[in-house]
């Protein structure tokens, strides 16, 4: 439990830093926006014809690893 609060707390260090997040199933690269009530907020670019941006939001107890 006090894993999750020191993560939170470093994760607050980094907004508006380019992070890698890594999940079970996927693997998100965004500026992390917002750290708050054990979630994250990332902007992830979508590379394409026409340039996409997506908000997405994870949990912090469904992440496997971060890469700063």
């Amino acid at each position: 439990m006090y894993f999750h609060w020191s993560l939170e707390l470093q994760l607050n260090f980094s907004i508006g830093m380019t992070i890698e997040v890594a999940t079970d199933t996927s693997l998100f690269e965004g500026v992390l926006l917002r750290v708050a009530n054990g979630v994250i907020e990332l902007v992830e670019s979508v590379v394409g014809y026409e340039r996409e941006t997506r908000h997405i939001i994870i949990s912090i107890s469904s992440i496997n690893f971060i890469r700063m």
